[in-house]
């Protein structure tokens, strides 16, 4: 579950960086503007728990959309349309994964949240063992493609301002 976000510099830090389309952030670019270091820690901290932003590195975060993830396939057929919770939505794509279906789950709402919903569908015994095994170390992998792309990000636009 993600946790309440109280306060408005979160808030006010988030809409900024969806106005801007930007999709990876360094903390250090948020000093000044949004207050301390400290002030801009924080609310970055309040970010994560809300699962809106996802840590890459110490420093670097990559903003999650909004938007749900377009999946290859409608898994929950019986009701065409509807809405579901993020959770649901990603426990319904692990009880029959796709790797592409898999890392657009993970691009909209963050490598770490699919995690804890693997983790939880396999104590619930709703995924076996194997196959939780198995999509863990692909969730490492994805991870790490995210993180290299943020740092490529992070770099080339820190060559642009030079």
């Amino acid at each position: 579950m993600t946790a309440p976000m109280n306060g408005t510099l979160p808030m006010r830090i988030l809409h900024d960086l969806r106005r801007s389309g930007v999709v990876t952030v360094a903390s250090g670019t948020l000093v000044g503007r949004f207050g301390s270091a400290s002030t801009v820690s924080r609310a970055l901290r309040k970010l994560v728990a809300a699962e809106k932003l996802e840590p890459i590195q110490r420093g670097l975060y990559r903003v999650l959309p909004e938007r749900e993830p377009r999946l290859a396939f409608n898994r929950a057929w019986s009701n065409p349309g509807g809405r579901f919770d993020p959770d649901h939505l990603i426990a319904m794509t692990l009880s029959r994964p796709t790797f592409r279906d898999v890392a657009r789950l993970c691009k909209s709402y963050g490598v770490g949240r699919v995690r804890r919903v693997l983790n939880d569908l396999e104590a619930e015994k709703d995924v076996p063992s194997v196959l939780a095994s198995e999509w863990r170390h692909r969730l490492d992998n994805i991870e790490k493609g995210f993180r290299d792309a943020a740092r490529r990000l992070s770099a080339g636009r820190n060559q642009a301002a030079a």
